[in-house]
């Protein structure tokens, strides 16, 4: 389906230019635009967009602001903030408030069509996480052959994904298995899609009584490993299927660029991994084997 979204911003021009970026390069629909921050906020309820960018300073009442309001609501609308603004403080406010992206100005056409792109895919994942809460939920009435056929080939495509990452070898590829069979367990039995890492390590540092520690340094060095094999794919071949593939849905894609600026001797700074979008992907690429 389509993504529909809202543009909110004082200025015509910059309505006009994210319009046109965004209708050209086949990104979704422009379903409604506003100038103001007051009345935007009655705009945005009713129409409902996928996708709201919207200006920090507006008329009426800031972006900040907006968006705060708007978060309690649970709208299911994503937000990404637009700005000259350079503050770190500020900025940090924004995020704050519930956006997912914050994009300066003046804008950048590339950097527009990256971030709607890296919401939509991460929107997919939520609406897939849903899925699996859904269904997971049934498996107690399955035929128990059915059940295992699913998860065998649930299995093999994680694992398939980690012999395409070069990982197969490390120490910490069990212990990715094992966080991903305890969230889907987990959510099997509350239906509850959020999570945080610390309390899984606890759970799996039981489990296999082992520190909670050790257990999270393996599978992040499992997983800086295959961001290093991936990047490696990507310096000698950009086209590189694989690299094409898993640098956006595994990784932040900045991060991707600023281990190959490293690699390429442009800087003295590794790029670095997000364990729970880096989870969040492998479970996806397994429910569309399923």
């Amino acid at each position: 389906m389509e993504l529909r979204l809202a543009i909110v911003d004082d200025d015509i021009s910059i309505r006009k230019m994210l319009r046109r970026i965004i209708e050209d390069t086949g990104l979704g629909i422009v379903v409604t635009e506003c100038s103001d921050g007051i009345l935007a906020e009655e705009v945005l309820r009713v129409s409902l967009p996928d996708i709201a960018l919207i200006d920090m300073l507006l008329p009426g009442q800031d972006g900040v602001e907006l968006i705060t309001r708007l978060s309690t609501e649970r709208l299911n609308i994503s937000y990404i903030m637009i700005s000259q603004v350079n503050s770190e403080p500020m900025i940090t406010r924004a995020y704050e408030s519930g956006i997912e992206f914050f994009i300066h100005k003046p804008i950048n056409v590339l950097e527009v069509r990256s971030v709607i792109n890296k919401i939509k895919e991460s929107r997919k994942l939520r609406q897939f996480m849903s899925y699996v809460h859904q269904t997971t939920s049934q498996f107690t009435g399955q035929n128990p052959s059915a059940k295992v056929d699913g998860e065998n080939k649930h299995k093999s495509a994680i694992y398939r994904t980690f012999s395409d990452l070069g990982i197969i070898g490390e120490a910490g590829v069990k212990d990715i298995y094992a966080l991903i069979e305890l969230i889907c367990a987990n959510q099997r039995q509350d239906n509850e899609s959020t999570y945080q890492l610390n309390e899984l390590y606890g759970q799996l540092s039981q489990k296999l009584n082992q520190d909670a520690k050790a257990i999270e340094q393996r599978i992040r060095r499992t997983i800086t490993k295959a961001m290093q094999n991936l990047v490696n794919l990507g310096v000698e071949d950009y086209y590189n299927e694989k690299f094409q593939n898993y640098s956006s849905s595994l990784f932040d894609f900045k991060e991707v660029r600023q281990e190959i600026s490293f690699v390429n001797g442009k800087s003295n700074y590794h790029g670095k991994i997000n364990v729970k979008k880096f989870i969040q992907g492998i479970i996806f690429i397994a429910g569309q084997a399923g």
